[in-house]
Formats: C-alpha cells, structure tokens, sequence
C-alpha cells in the first residue's frame, strides 16, 4: 500500500514538471528565420526563399521570390539567371532565354550563364544555336560545359 501511495506521490510531482513546463511556451511559435539571411525587406532575403522554392519544385513561387529580389535589386544578375532557369523548368523557354540574356549582359564573364542558356537552347529544341554558348561556357571554366562538350566529342 505504501507503495501505490509513492508512485501516487511521485506520479503528481512528475504531472505538475510537465505543467509547468509546458505554461511557459508561447501560443504560436516564429517563422525560422536562417541567421545568415538579412531580413525580408531584402533581395537576399527573396534569393533564399527563390532558391528554397526552386529546390522543391515550386517555380511559380519561385519566380515570384525572384521578381521580388528584382525589385529591390534590379540589377542583380543571379536573379534573373535564376528566374531564366525557373522558366526553363516549367517550359517557358522564350521567357527563360531572355531573363537568362539580362543575366549575361549584367555579367558576361560567367560561365554557368552562358551553360544555363545553352541547356535551355537545348531543350527548347535549338541544338545547333546553343553549341557556341556551350563552348563559351567551357571556355570561362564551365565543368558542365567542358564535361558536356567531351562527352559531345566521344560521342557519347
């Protein structure tokens, strides 16, 4: 009998823990916020969340992150690059070409812009026009490109 009585006892001690415990959480809990990110007001901030959208297949979402990075940042030549590729994956690629093009003309010497267009050529069906992009690409030190451009040669 003592014995129920201590489990009894201990039982209660252990449920008030838990109470107490638990009457200090807040009602709704945060957004995570990533500490390496500045805060939403700006275009790093929408870049994240584009690329977030991007990496689970969200390209409308996506795009609307990256037009927003624009916004504040019109210039900024990852984001149309990235807005490029989003187009290129739901099929748009007269869209994708041109945010792609934007890209390259705000920074010309980046080899993974010049391969990103040349994929999109690709699969858009203009083979024969994204060869010299293709090699543009290898030659600023593109690996995919140079890869791409070896496998192209072997015939595989």
């Amino acid at each position: 009998m003592k014995r129920a009585y201590i489990y009894k006892k201990v039982g209660i001690v252990i449920f008030i823990g838990l109470v107490a415990t638990f009457i200090g959480l807040p009602a709704s809990h945060a957004e995570y916020l990533n500490p390496a990110v500045p805060g939403e007001g700006t275009a790093a901030y929408w870049m994240d969340k584009g690329g977030l959208y991007s990496t689970y297949g969200n390209f409308p979402a996506a795009i609307r992150a990256y037009e927003a990075s624009l916004a504040l940042e019109p210039n900024n030549d990852e984001a149309c690059f990235d807005m490029g590729i989003a187009y290129s994956e739901m099929g748009d690629y007269h869209k994708a070409l041109e945010y792609i093009a934007k890209a390259i003309t705000l920074a010309s010497e980046n080899g993974r812009y010049y391969y990103g267009r040349a994929w999109t050529m690709i699969l858009s069906g203009r083979s024969s026009e994204a060869e010299a992009d293709m090699v543009k690409a290898a030659n600023l030190g593109d690996l995919d490109a140079q890869r791409y451009l070896q496998r192209d040669a072997a015939g595989q």
